[in-house]
């Protein structure tokens, strides 16, 4: 029953089906801010629910309301129920305190629409007419007023209140605790992933929204010192969740519109920067201002989001769209309800919103995994192509092992042909000349001679590939057989020989390397032996540091180095080898004596014994 129909006496004062109690007059009159007692004077016939702003329009104090009722003899257990009271306010039954809220001056509690159930002392009742005055304190800005109020049975009185206070306060309570949650939760995802601006858009819509709703269950203006300060911030946490919501909206549709964000947030600032200018007297005419741009902004969003989706959007973006073109209607009765057109105090948007979060965060999520499951279906075909890759590399790598391990077989074949030609050949040519121009027969053992000097050569030779297995070459060793074997030689044609060696002990060097070398000395001293006429031939081989030092001299007739050097046989392998060797070979020749110097670096990997 709406308690304010009743305006006289009816002929029953109990309605029997519902155990409520019919309010005989009900009555209101003005008052200061401190008034312990209502007035005496100035009481007027109003209806519940009331709201005095328009009757005393910009008034802000008190406001007494007078409710008469009669009680039946031996009446039952009584109780009374309030919608709301706002802002702040007191009840008092036949003059008797029953409830009072904690400040009824400025700052006031912000009791707002909270509804309020208390059972009537039974002492307190009388038989006959009784009277209920509320005590309201209120600032018009804000709507101030009482709601329905209802006395009788204790248990329908308690199924409302238990009603009410789910659809006032505590389904309140559950959408700030589901916004909350929504915009902390993408706040961390998107500074996970700043790419994804829906996300902080989305977080700074919902934590906007949480300000918004917030402002219906708190009971104090803290942190603010003031009611009017602490509406002014929620005014601008009003217009700053359109514009997050807009904002939100552009990117989850993938699109930039730069003049059209920067007129946005250019209405957004102006609106926030008048709300905190504006006097005092102004507050409520710049809220409602506000309210409606707020609206505006969204309604015009959600129109461009439904044609955009009607014409190419996805699923997930249409479900968005239902669930604000839901959001809007609930906050369209509630922008009808604030500005007076609706008589009506009870707010749908915390319900639509939270509606519209969920279905919102659902479609993130789902936009999220759906993201994520495409990485992973990369991932399996990067996977698979580099598994492809590997494979084909292997066969690649195979087949480049086996190239080269025959290009290294052919390569060790040729350089085996070099040696020989150059070791073994060199010998056998010798030879040769020498028993074809002999002008009587060898003498005897001249043949055993000359087949240990191949053995020898051959030995040197088989020593160095022995040695190139090893990784290493013992090079006193080596230079020691050589210069035996050389010196026999030089013996039989008469020349004097003299070999220099130092700091050679404990040197190595790989078997290729030291293999050179020795054909570099062989060579030179062949040339020494077949065209110089020397009577006098010097060999010097020292280390000095991470260097060795070889220097070949002779006495003899000494040659052109400029005709003979480009286009010597022996010239040209010297400067091969010593081109590997990584040295520098240095000629120099003329009537009187041939100068031959090699200078090599040994291998960082070289050792030497300590």
């Amino acid at each position: 029953m709406h308690l304010g129909a009743a305006a006289a006496a009816p002929s029953s004062p109990v309605d029997i089906s519902t155990g409520i109690l019919a309010f005989t007059r009900i009555e209101a009159a003005r008052s200061d801010w401190h008034a312990a007692q209502p007035p005496a004077t100035g009481w007027v016939d109003v209806t519940l629910p009331d709201g005095w702003a328009r009757r005393w329009p910009g008034f802000d104090g008190v406001v007494w309301y007078r409710l008469t009722w009669q009680a039946p003899p031996n009446a039952p257990p009584l109780a009374v129920s309030l919608d709301y009271l706002n802002m702040a306010g007191a009840l008092f039954l036949n003059g008797t305190l029953l409830d009072r809220d904690t400040s009824l001056v400025e700052p006031l509690t912000r009791a707002w629409y909270t509804p309020r159930y208390r059972l009537l002392p039974a002492p307190l009742v009388h038989e006959g007419e009784n009277t209920l005055i509320a005590r309201v304190s209120g600032l018009a800005a804000f709507s101030p007023g009482l709601g329905r109020v209802t006395v009788g049975d204790p248990h329908a009185l308690a199924a409302v209140y238990a009603r009410e206070r789910f659809l006032r306060r505590d389904l309140q309570l559950y959408s700030l605790a589901v916004t909350a949650t929504l915009g902390c939760f993408f706040f961390t995802l998107w500074l996970m992933r700043r790419g994804e601006a829906a996300y902080g858009w989305f977080s700074v819509m919902s934590l906007a929204w949480w300000w918004v709703a917030f402002n219906e269950v708190t009971t104090t203006p803290w942190p603010f010192e003031s009611n009017n300060a602490w509406e002014r911030a929620n005014s601008i946490a009003l217009i700053v969740y359109s514009g997050a919501f807009a904002m939100f909206i552009v990117r989850y549709s993938e699109r930039r519109l730069p003049r059209l964000e920067r007129a946005l947030w250019a209405v957004v600032s102006i609106g926030a920067l008048a709300m905190l200018v504006v006097p005092h007297r102004s507050i409520a005419t710049t809220r409602i201002a506000l309210a409606l741009a707020a609206a505006g902004i969204f309604l015009l969003t959600c129109s461009a989001f439904l044609w955009f989706v009607w014409r190419r959007g996805r699923m997930d973006q249409r479900i968005v769209a239902l669930s604000a073109v839901a959001f809007f209607a609930g906050g369209a009765h509630d922008l009808l309800t604030f500005i007076g057109v609706l008589n009506d105090n009870i707010y749908f948007a915390a319900v639509a919103a939270q509606l519209q979060m969920v279905s919102m965060a659902l479609m993130l999520a789902w936009r999220f995994v759906d993201s994520q499951r495409r990485v992973e279906r990369f991932n399996d075909d990067l996977n698979r192509g580099i598994a492809e890759a590997r494979a084909e590399l292997w066969q690649t790598l195979t087949r480049q092992y086996e190239l080269e391990v025959a290009n290294a077989r052919l390569s060790e074949r040729v350089r085996l042909a070099h040696e020989l030609h150059d070791g073994l050949g060199g010998t056998i040519v010798g030879a040769i000349a020498e028993l074809e121009h002999a002008p009587e027969p060898p003498p005897p053992g001249r043949s055993l001679s000359i087949l240990k000097e191949l053995r020898d050569d051959l030995r040197i030779i088989v020593d160095a590939a022995s040695s190139e297995e090893r990784g290493e070459f013992a090079l006193a060793g080596q230079i020691c057989s050589l210069r035996h074997r050389l010196m026999r030689l030089f013996e039989q044609q008469g020349v004097a020989c003299r070999w220099t060696l130092e700091g050679l002990d404990g040197c190595r060097l790989p078997g290729a390397r030291g293999l050179d070398l020795m054909r570099v000395i062989q060579e030179a001293l062949t040339n020494v032996l077949k065209h110089s006429q020397a009577s006098q031939a010097e060999v010097a081989l020292r280390r000095e540091g991470n260097m060795l030092h070889l220097t070949i001299t002779d006495n003899g007739i000494g040659f052109d180095t400029r005709e003979i050097a480009p286009g010597g046989a022996g010239t040209r392998s010297m400067r091969a080898r010593a081109a590997r060797l990584r040295g520098t070979l240095t000629v120099e020749s003329a009537p009187g004596g041939t100068r031959i110097v090699l200078v090599m670096p040994l291998d960082v990997t070289v050792a030497f014994a300590r």
